[in-house]
């Protein structure tokens, strides 16, 4: 692949760079093919577990490469220009935003410079977003004399960030900076330029020590639960995936990891370290979880100091433990 590149810090962790920093990674048909093929690369591996997704140089992504919209190629070979073809391409590059969805890890956008029009979309589509202090964030189609709804971001903005909000900016086109994109729950969090990759491979890092299962579970049923009808769907989807993971012992293991004070060996390390074919036996999640958690109730937290990403410091009080 030209227009991308999948790195792996480690095994569990993918970094997947838009590279096309002469033009602030525009999307071109061919970085929209082979950013379709890195995500089914990147979906079959199951080691990994957390992708990072950013732009190689000062940008994240431009948005649309203007110069290369008008040669999709082989996405519309042997059909003649006209409104099946013109369909067909863009079918193409707005399904890049279920892909990031369908695929099995959950996606950090490390948003660096420049996100525009479809590298807005492609940041909206990814699970969590960080943001350079440099990042600028705009909608933009409706600048290029087509509708402001396009690439899936109709349908993302105003979940994110609410309908009243999703409209002003996407009939007004206008730039929000980094600090604003964080008061509109655009983006979660923004750090420092330099500290960007850092940033987000920490965090990649923090959702590594979760049980794979427990991270696939709540990154496909908060998208799900963002589209069921009521809040009795969404329990009823929430109660399958947990008694599912209760079946992987993983809660079990929490809950001993706990008492013995060490990092817990989830269902797919055990299943490499033995071979036997034995499925391990756990107690009811209900049981274990409970267990745990009355446990950590009645722990007193001690007097520390922690050091965040930022380097910054925070204190933690004293707490007398409960009498449950």
């Amino acid at each position: 692949m030209e227009t991308i590149v999948i790195e792996y810090p480690r095994p569990e962790v993918a970094i997947l760079r838009l590279n096309r920093p002469d033009c602030l990674n525009a999307l071109s048909w061919q970085l929209v093919s082979e950013l379709h093929a890195a995500l089914d690369e990147i979906n079959a591996n199951n080691r990994c577990r957390v992708v990072v997704l950013t732009g190689a140089g000062k940008g994240f992504c431009a948005g649309l490469d203007l110069r290369d919209q008008g040669n999709p190629g082989e996405i519309v070979a042997g059909l003649p220009p006209g409104p099946q073809a013109g369909l067909i391409a863009q079918n193409h590059m707005a399904s890049l935003i279920p892909h990031l969805r369908r695929i099995q890890q959950p996606l950090i956008a490390a948003i660096n410079g420049a996100a525009y029009g479809g590298g807005l979309a492609l940041a909206l589509g990814c699970d969590i977003r960080i943001a350079a202090h440099s990042a600028r964030l705009c909608v933009q189609f409706i600048r290029l004399g087509v509708s402001g709804c396009d690439i899936g971001v109709s349908y993302m903005l105003p979940r994110l960030i609410g309908a009243s909000r999703a409209h002003d900016l996407m009939l007004s086109a206008r730039v929000v900076d980094a600090d604003e994109a964080e008061r509109y729950g655009l983006v979660t969090r923004v750090v420092a330029d330099e500290h960007l990759h850092a940033a987000a491979l920490a965090l990649a890092d923090q959702l590594c020590d979760f049980s794979p299962f427990g991270v696939l579970a709540t990154k496909q049923v908060m998208w799900a639960n963002l589209d069921t009808p009521n809040l009795e769907a969404a329990i009823q989807l929430e109660n399958r995936n947990q008694i599912m993971a209760g079946l992987s012992g993983d809660a079990e293991e929490a809950g001993r990891a706990f008492f013995e004070k060490r990092t817990p060996r989830w269902s797919h390390e055990r299943g490499r370290e033995s071979h036997t074919g034995e499925t391990p036996c756990a107690e009811p999640l209900a049981g274990a979880v409970e267990r745990c958690w009355v446990a950590i109730s009645r722990q007193p937290v001690a007097s520390k100091r922690r050091r965040t990403a930022h380097g910054q410091k925070h204190a933690f009080k004293k707490h007398p433990p409960t009498n449950e």
